[in-house]
């Protein structure tokens, strides 16, 4: 495939998030803008009890104006190592400490800055309260294997984000599938 070639870059908007405008010349020798959203990278935490339950977070999030139910996820602080926003997260999102946290993957997405990072948290226990942000309103599921599987593959139940492919490496991972 022929390489594309960044011409410019410039923030057209910053907020919480920033929308940048990039230019690039494309391999047919045409050049085009496309806005990408700017955002820090995250942790997405497939996290499970030694019941094998899952932990999952029930959120409204404001993007798809409903609630979504996901794993825990969070932004990683500058230096922050994966493992360590890993278990920060899942502890102010849920209460919950893992026994062991495994990197697992990490995802580039087509229009946006940030990676996901995705990593396993096993044998979860629950060992405090919800710690959350002033604008986090989470509600904390436990579901266990057999229906957290039915949960991932219901066509038509759209309560999940894009998780399902942290569960099926998480689930590989612990030979699950």
């Amino acid at each position: 495939m022929q390489k594309w070639k960044k011409i410019s870059e410039r923030i057209a908007y910053s907020g919480w998030r920033k929308v940048i405008v990039r230019k690039f010349l494309m391999p047919s020798g045409k050049e085009a803008e496309f806005d990408v959203i700017g955002n820090m990278d995250f942790v997405t935490i497939a996290a499970f009890t030694e019941n094998r339950e899952a932990i999952l977070v029930n959120q409204f999030r404001v993007g798809a104006e409903r609630e979504i139910i996901s794993f825990p996820e969070g932004a990683i602080d500058e230096g922050e190592k994966l493992e360590d926003c890993a278990a920060r997260e899942l502890l102010e999102e849920t209460g919950y400490q893992a026994e062991k946290i495994i990197f697992l993957k990490t995802f580039h997405q087509a229009y946006f800055t940030q990676k996901q990072h995705i990593l396993l948290a096993t044998n979860c226990k629950k060992v405090a309260d919800q710690s959350l942000d002033e604008n986090e309103f989470i509600e904390v599921l436990k579901m266990p294997l057999d229906g957290f599987r039915a949960f991932i593959k219901n066509k038509n139940d759209e309560r999940i984000n894009g998780n399902v492919s942290a569960a099926y490496l998480a689930m590989d991972e612990l030979g699950w599938l």
